[in-house]
């Protein structure tokens, strides 16, 4: 009987033990799994992160397209107001030109100078070619050429070339440098006919217009008659110093013995001489350089006294020989801005603007600051400009 029961303790002993068992592995299978899947979690990529970046760019690339637009549309309506501003201007500039009083109608016509549409500028220029040509108005008339011919409007040129007749000298003188701009070499004839109509015993605007306009159309069809002018005693100085220019300009050779026997002429005007020396670097005669260093070495020799009345003639040679490409003529015209004398120390600065040497720089700029002559100085500030320097507009 106790045997009996103790086997019954058994058996219900080992029925207890297996299900705290098996509940025991169960928890250890729970944790374990739980364990494993937060580890693989941690090793996992963190695809919140990265949705937030893409997401941030996303929006910076949008702003800035919204942004990019945003500001075309500003441009493209500034450029609307623009043109639209212009077009109402040019409506103001023809209608103030066929309507206006004296006064507007000039300010209108300069104001055709600022219109930018090529289309709109041909507009008004359309209306002066079919107003000007009836235009009795000498101020507005004269200021028509003047824009015009700086638009270089060659649809101009016929009405320009009649206004050589018109009863305004100032128109006169307007359309003949109107030419020379728009180059309307088919008027030579009429300015030759015009200029040989001249009285050449009085200095006059309209002359010189004509006489420095012919010179640079290279008429050379009027080369003896400017020979003729100059050779005759009854011309002015000033015309014949003009003549002497226009041969330079031609540059035609075949005036070189001319020009010389001028420059060599002691019973000359130095004056006269001086525009002969400069006419004959502009026809290119090199083989005059000997003759024109011996004259400088002459006045060299002068006493003072005398010397100081060939200066200016001399510095003229010697900018001669600089456009003959005599590389030791610059020195010797740098040498005259030592001078005591402001009028020979101009002079030099002068010639210095139109040589436009490089090698004058220094000089020049020291000239501009510290010469004694405010004449010097503002003429070394425009010489150093002309070079194309940059100088303090405030000195």
């Amino acid at each position: 009987m106790r045997k009996i029961c103790f086997i019954v303790i058994i058996i219900l002993t080992s029925l207890s033990i297996i299900p705290g068992q098996q509940l025991e592995k169960k928890n250890m299978d729970v944790v374990g799994d739980s364990s494993q899947k937060k580890s693989t979690e941690n090793n996992a990529p963190s695809l919140t992160t990265e949705t937030v970046k893409d997401e941030k760019k996303d929006v910076n690339n949008t702003s800035q397209e919204k942004k990019k637009q945003t500001d075309e549309k500003k441009k493209d309506i500034s450029q609307d107001k623009k043109i639209e501003a212009e077009k109402k201007k040019t409506e103001w500039i023809k209608k103030t030109i066929q309507y206006g009083i004296q006064d507007d109608r000039i300010d209108a016509i300069k104001s055709t100078l600022t219109i930018k549409d090529p289309s709109q500028k041909n507009d008004i220029i359309k209306l002066l070619d079919e107003l000007m040509p009836q235009e009795t108005n000498p101020e507005v008339k004269r200021t028509a050429i003047t824009v015009v011919s700086e638009l270089k409007s060659s649809s101009s040129s016929s009405w320009i070339i009649a206004s050589l007749n018109d009863n305004s000298e100032e128109v006169k003188i307007a359309a003949v440098y109107a030419i020379d701009t728009l180059k309307a070499t088919e008027a030579i004839p009429k300015l030759e006919g015009i200029l040989k109509e001249q009285k050449f015993t009085e200095n006059s605007n309209f002359t010189e217009a004509l006489i420095r306009t012919l010179g640079k159309l290279k008429d050379t069809q009027l080369k003896d008659f400017a020979i003729e002018r100059i050779k005759d005693t009854k011309t002015t100085d000033n015309l014949r110093q003009l003549f002497i220019l226009f041969l330079g300009d031609l540059e035609d050779i075949s005036s070189k013995d001319f020009l010389l026997g001028i420059v060599k002429d002691k019973d000359e005007d130095t004056t006269i001489r001086s525009y002969a020396a400069v006419a004959l670097a502009k026809i290119g005669a090199k083989d005059t350089a000997g003759d024109l260093l011996e004259i400088i070495k002459e006045i060299d020799s002068y006493p003072v006294n005398k010397r100081k009345d060939y200066y200016s003639f001399s510095m003229y040679c010697t900018a001669a020989l600089v456009k003959m490409g005599d590389s030791n003529a610059i020195p010797r015209l740098m040498e005259a801005l030592r001078s005591n004398n402001p009028v020979v120390r101009l002079r030099a600065v002068e010639l210095m603007k139109d040589l436009k040497d490089k090698r004058t720089i220094d000089i020049l700029k020291y000239k501009m600051q510290y010469d004694p002559s405010p004449k010097v100085q503002k003429a070394a500030k425009e010489a150093l400009k002309e070079m194309g320097e940059n100088v303090d507009e405030s000195k």
